[in-house]
């Protein structure tokens, strides 16, 4: 969608297309705290239908995979018995391929939807985060990518003020994304126990050792030493979930974070297709909590970055 306001601005949501397989394969309502963004700044509302899981779509924002590359890895993501080569190649690869013809009419829709950000000279992603506790203090994330210099010590200055300019917000959505945030930690020991039969450390493939290992990084720093200590040397689900809830009780001072939980690392498609020294090139996290609940307040904020960050 375009409007004639700031044409050179655009505004995307590169992984709001249908979740297929798994009902976390898509940001969640990105694409509403997108429109709105785009409504208050003009230009050009660019929002992903196609699924993000590489079996069925394309993943915009990581790279293209040479045609042999993908048409090898087809299988692996068919049969889905090797966690580890589906994992390492999701990381940087946008797409697999069934055949040749696969691939190429995946190639055209990739080209397709970086052709419509050519022209622009401002282009904001807007993604989701997991209400995770490897994310707090932050409720939101940025991320500056790419192109136009800007100084580090301009974007800590800016995130200043804008945390200053809504400490109001923060501090009333802070109960609300406690819970939110406790519910996931919740979500995740039954998803474990489902999957291992039991919540036991030694059983856990590494990928979902190191899912646990991100958040209890925070929760070995906000709780209780003793909490701390009892989780350490017993592993267990009433443990972890008593560190956590403990852990929540001492945050404070919710805020917006300069590449906290993400860096930009596997951004491989803004960086390959967007790198040009005269663009601005963002990427913003805002929680899933955010996304749902306070879309407007959001793109609010974000709007208040991008302006700040592009004079």
């Amino acid at each position: 969608m375009y409007s004639r306001d700031n044409p050179e601005i655009a505004i995307v949501a590169p992984h709001c297309g249908p979740a297929l397989e798994v009902t976390t394969s898509r940001d969640d309502n990105s694409e509403t705290t997108a429109s709105l963004l785009w409504k208050k700044t003009g230009g050009k509302l660019l929002v992903a239908n196609v699924a993000r899981r590489r079996l069925w779509g394309v993943d915009f924002n990581r790279d293209i995979p040479p045609l042999k590359r993908a048409l090898d890895a087809y299988p692996y993501f068919q049969r889905f018995d090797d966690i580890q080569v589906v994992f390492q190649y999701k990381k940087k690869y946008a797409w697999v391929a069934a055949d040749e013809e696969d691939y190429y009419e995946r190639l055209r829709i990739y080209q397709g939807f970086w052709g419509e950000l050519e022209d622009c000279k401002v282009v904001v992603f807007v993604h989701r985060q997991f209400n995770r506790m490897k994310s707090l203090p932050g409720v939101m994330d940025f991320v500056h990518l790419v192109g136009r210099q800007v100084k580090q010590e301009k974007v800590y200055s800016m995130l200043a003020e804008v945390n200053t300019q809504y400490r109001g917000f923060f501090q009333r959505i802070e109960p609300g994304y406690k819970q939110a945030v406790f519910l996931e930690c919740q979500r995740m020991v039954a998803e474990a126990i489902w999957k291992y039969k039991e919540f036991t450390w030694e059983k856990f493939s590494v990928f979902t050792r190191e899912v646990f290992f991100k958040d209890m990084k925070v929760i070995q720093k906000y709780a209780s030493p003793y909490l701390v200590q009892r989780l350490a040397s017993k592993f267990t689900a009433e443990n972890y979930l008593e560190a956590s809830r403990d852990a929540l009780s001492k945050i404070s001072n919710l805020r917006v974070t300069v590449e906290n939980a993400f860096d930009g690392s596997m951004a491989f498609g803004p960086r390959r297709k967007l790198f040009s020294g005269d663009k601005l090139v963002i990427e913003v996290e805002p929680s899933q909590f955010l996304n749902q609940w306070y879309p407007g307040e959001t793109a609010s904020i974000i709007k208040e970055m991008m302006m700040r960050l592009a004079k």
